[in-house]
């Protein structure tokens, strides 16, 4: 009976690998739902614990101050809001809480809040130093103590909830373990037998088959094809003949192959976005927003616009120097405004240069690399410089900066590393080079120079 390999394979598999995988995920959704349990309980005691430590203290201390101080400033101190607070924390623990003792003492402490509210409110409105200590002696630090009381009751059950909830983690796993170690012992018995009465069937063919692969490696051509019982043996055999033939061809496919996957890897990397830079973006909009500082948010927001056009370039990989400038300046204007203390810069490209072309996001790498590891590290406040000149047949761009440079010794491994196709060189310049080699050839691309303590330039050469 003719049987294809594949049909083989799929059967024994099957039949070796589906009870196990069915243990496997019987042991990871175990695993999942008790380490979320025992998340939630331990972020619970965490939770618990600091407001354990704060809650008292602190809204006792300020009824007092407000009372000895005369009933001034009551909104400064704001104990309302440690209340708030505080109930939104038992509001939280409610949520993730499942333990009912745990939930009883949640309870308790809501009601407690309450009281404890009614009675600042009280001491607000009467104004009477006895009567105000009175109320703080007998009934706010009464009220705050059986609050802590309550919530190192609360710790205690969760504690508890822990323990069990560790030991039942232990025992289920130890028991998965125990069954999936049998299971295995018997697929590993049942995977050697029929090994063993298929190994000749399978293997004698592919031997043969070898022998006529090294005649053609030698030279022989008079191969003849190969008598199996397996489908794919028997094909492979015939088809062998015909594949010699093609194989300078098909060699030549796999190189262009690689190629442009390479250049599509290229293209993906180019096309990636910081989400740090993104984040921290729109991060310094809302402070400037929630600061009413209504034209620098215009400012930055409209920089990170023109970043973004120019970014996807309506997915052009070529782009003109005058956009890839826009697209720098956008970004060091973003940039400027985050850090205004320790950054200056400047961009002195030539306009007659703005209509030749180059890879997009060419600059930007290496403005921020000059940014993050030249200008940050700099105790005093640091300069980027990006600027283009014309030589007979080629475009000379720069990204100068005066931030903490680099030994003599990291710059020659630097440039070495540029000069290795695929040698990765760090500070994301071993893209961007890579992409000018792919696009305009080995002759062009960047180069490093920096001095220790003085600053770094990193030199980009392009086609006329």
């Amino acid at each position: 009976m003719h049987t294809s390999i594949k049909t083989k394979l799929r059967v024994f598999t099957i039949a070796l690998m589906l009870p196990l995988v069915i243990m496997i995920v019987v042991l990871l959704f175990a695993l999942v739902k008790y380490n979320d349990e025992y998340s939630a309980s331990v972020r619970n005691v965490s939770v618990a614990n600091d407001f354990g430590l704060d809650f008292k203290r602190n809204l006792d201390y300020k009824m007092y101050r407000y009372i000895i101080g005369g009933y001034q400033n009551f909104d400064e101190y704001a104990p309302f809001i440690d209340i708030d607070q505080a109930r939104l924390v038992v509001k939280r623990l409610q949520q993730s809480t499942t333990r009912p003792d745990s939930l009883t003492r949640l309870k308790y402490i809501s009601h407690f809040l309450d009281n404890l509210e009614k009675y600042i409110d009280e001491t607000k409105q009467q104004m009477d130093y006895e009567t105000s200590m009175a109320n703080l002696e007998n009934n706010i630090e009464g009220l705050t103590e059986l609050i802590n009381d309550e919530m190192y009751y609360y710790l205690f059950y969760e504690t508890q909830e822990l323990s069990e909830l560790q030991a039942r983690i232990n025992t289920e796993i130890r028991n998965t373990v125990y069954t999936i170690g049998g299971i295995a012992c018997l697929l590993f018995v049942t995977l050697w037998i029929a090994a063993l009465g298929a190994s000749n069937g399978i293997t004698r063919p592919i031997e043969e088959l070898c022998g006529n692969i090294n005649m053609v490696g030698e030279g022989d051509f008079t191969v003849r094809p190969v008598a199996s019982n397996n489908d794919e043996i028997r094909t492979l055999s015939i088809t062998f003949d015909r594949m010699v033939g093609r194989i300078g061809g098909l060699v030549e496919d796999v190189r262009a192959e690689q190629e442009n996957l390479r250049r599509m890897e290229l293209q993906l990397l180019q096309a990636q976005i910081n989400p740090h830079f993104l984040y921290n973006t729109f991060d310094t909009i809302v402070w400037l927003a929630e600061d009413h500082q209504v034209d620098q948010v215009i400012e930055m927001t409209t920089s990170l616009s023109n970043y973004f056009r120019t970014s996807l370039s309506k997915g052009r990989d070529i782009i003109t120097l005058q956009e890839e400038e826009r697209h720098v300046r956008s970004y060091l204007e973003i940039q400027q405004i985050r850090y205004g203390d320790i950054l200056t810069y400047e961009i002195s490209i030539p306009d007659e240069l703005f209509s030749y072309t180059l890879p997009k996001l060419t600059l930007q790498p290496l403005v921020e690399n000059a940014l993050y590891h030249g200008i940050k590290h700099k105790r005093e406040v640091g300069k980027i410089i990006v600027s283009g000149h014309r030589t007979t047949d080629a475009i000379v761009l720069s990204v100068s900066d005066n931030g903490i440079g680099m030994s003599a010794e990291r710059v020659q491994a630097f440039n070495r590393a540029l000069l290795q196709q695929g040698e990765k060189s760090g500070f994301g310049c071993a893209n961007v080079n890579e992409r000018i080699k792919l696009y305009f050839g080995a002759s062009y691309g960047m180069h490093l120079e920096s001095t220790e303590g003085v600053g770094t330039q990193v030199v980009v050469t392009l086609p006329a």
